[in-house]
């Protein structure tokens, strides 16, 4: 197919750069770390007295059980984004150091801000963050910020594909409107998340200038 040719080929020029390599190892490797320290940090959550939020959002909404569309949503758009990114090697790039930053971040606000669990919150079962991240416990205090939303934005502001962008921006608000239904977060977790998001993607960015030149130069794709 042309588009996975075109990749291919995107991908064999960008890795004879030594500069590229090396980032893309790091960043390999600091994921890989994220993913053993995560277990770790959300079970020292669970286990400390938290503080309990006045609500008022989730004072009015019933609580309901929404998990299975939460990772339906959730892994359908991160999925599509996943496969656009691989077309484009130094975004691609860029996103993943964006997600490293926005992890290490994001355990840095757990620790700081303990919280317990709204109330009437329904436990909130994806499969893959069950398996991966949480490791089998049952973890409801990795409340600031929310994770699930914050990917979802995250990958919207650093798609370069126009149409891409806009499912995201909606999957993430819906996402985040789906939680504080579930009452799986506060109302201040949900909002917090583009901004870490956004952050990140902007830290991850200053590691690239001749990248952030050139996408600021040249039109998005549609």
């Amino acid at each position: 197919m042309p588009m996975i040719s075109s990749a291919l080929a995107a991908w064999r020029s960008a890795l004879q750069g030594k500069s590229f390599r090396l980032k893309l190892i790091v960043t390999a490797t600091l994921l890989l770390v994220c993913a053993w320290l995560a277990p770790i940090v959300f079970q020292y959550a669970e286990q400390r007295p938290g503080v309990l939020l006045p609500d008022i959002i989730l004072y009015w909404l019933t609580a309901r059980d929404l998990s299975l569309v939460i990772f339906i949503v959730m892994d359908a758009l991160l999925i599509a984004s996943v496969a656009a990114l691989l077309t484009k090697p130094d975004h691609f790039l860029v996103v993943l150091q964006a997600y490293v930053i926005l992890t290490l971040v994001r355990f840095v606000t757990i620790l700081l801000i303990p919280l317990n669990a709204p109330e009437n919150l329904i436990l909130l079962h994806d499969p893959i963050t069950d398996r991966f991240f949480y490791k089998g416990a049952v973890i409801t205090k990795d409340l600031f910020f929310s994770g699930h939303t914050s990917i979802l934005m995250l990958m919207a502001f650093g798609l370069p594909f126009r149409t891409l962008k806009a499912f995201l921006l909606a999957g993430g608000i819906l996402v985040g409107v789906m939680l504080l239904i579930q009452h799986a977060h506060y109302t201040i977790d949900v909002l917090a998340a583009p901004l870490f998001a956004w952050l990140a993607l902007a830290a991850s960015r200053r590691i690239h200038p001749t990248l952030e030149k050139e996408a600021l130069k040249a039109p998005e794709s549609a």
